[in-house]
């Protein structure tokens, strides 16, 4: 095998990786044509709805922070150690993902569904809503 793209393994790795990030881009593009629906006819939107949207998009961010996570870590097991450099820079990605989840802790996202099947509580707003 003379190329690396040819190698089962980074056929499989990037596939894995693609499929989890389509299925991200999904669900929060379905939650956008949520939240424009909601937009569109703002005065008629009810604590409720509000509510259950606020909870689909914590889903959103819970999922897409763990792909990312996953995704920009897990890539060097593509690349090598020879991708670890500090003048490549694709350590980069991973810090700027990571310093973006701090700042709305995804626990906090995963309680409030969690709240919510459980015990069809929705979620207070706060300065993240």
């Amino acid at each position: 095998m003379t190329r690396a793209v040819d190698e089962p393994y980074q056929l499989d790795l990037y596939g894995d990786y693609t499929a989890k990030l389509w299925a991200v881009e999904a669900l929060a593009d379905a939650v956008a044509a949520e939240q424009q629906r909601l937009h569109d006819d703002a005065d008629a939107v009810t604590a409720e709805q509000r509510g259950e949207h606020e909870v689909r998009v914590a889903a959103v961010k819970a999922r897409a922070t763990e792909v990312a996570l996953e995704i920009t870590g897990g890539i060097f097991e593509g690349l090598g150690a020879r991708a670890t450099r500090t003048e490549l820079g694709f350590d980069r990605f991973w810090r700027d993902v990571r310093t973006h989840t701090l700042h709305d802790p995804v626990a906090y996202k995963r309680r409030e569904v969690g709240a919510w099947v459980l015990r069809d509580e929705l979620p207070e707003p706060t300065w993240y809503t």
